[in-house]
């Protein structure tokens, strides 16, 4: 499943969705402990301003303060391997505004005990062609 999310009120929201049929599936977690643990809740913090938003402590300020410089790369994504959900693979990018803030993170969810080679690329690029949308008149 491949979605559009932003962090509203310290919750995941969907802003849209896709997914075979019969096949979606979106894990919608209530605590901003588990948000901050999911690759589209440590993207959506980590691309807030800072100061904007208090981080979750559930990673060290280190892990924050790298994560904040990594995921502004060009390219950059979060992933995570069933650390959130058992047996859910996901991978966030970032997509940006053309002011440089956050407008939201692509995310893609997969039912896997690996996450397949080249779906980083794969959803990087999705995010980035939303942000060059995003900056056409």
């Amino acid at each position: 499943m491949a979605s559009l999310r932003i962090l509203h009120e310290e919750r995941l929201r969907l802003i849209c969705a896709t997914a075979a049929h019969g096949q979606a599936y979106i894990p919608d977690p209530a605590d901003r402990e588990l948000v901050a643990r999911t690759a589209t809740g440590r993207v959506l913090y980590a691309a807030q301003p800072s100061g904007d938003v208090a981080l979750p402590d559930c990673w060290p300020q280190r892990e924050w303060r790298q994560l904040r410089e990594s995921v502004r790369e060009l390219g950059a994504t979060v992933a995570d391997r069933r650390d959130a959900f058992p047996g859910i693979c996901c991978v966030s990018a970032p997509v940006w505004w053309p002011d440089g803030t956050c407008a939201g993170a692509v995310t893609v969810l997969v039912l896997s005990r690996t996450l397949p080679s080249r779906l980083p690329d794969l959803v990087s690029h999705a995010a980035g062609r939303i942000g060059a949308a995003l900056r056409q008149p």
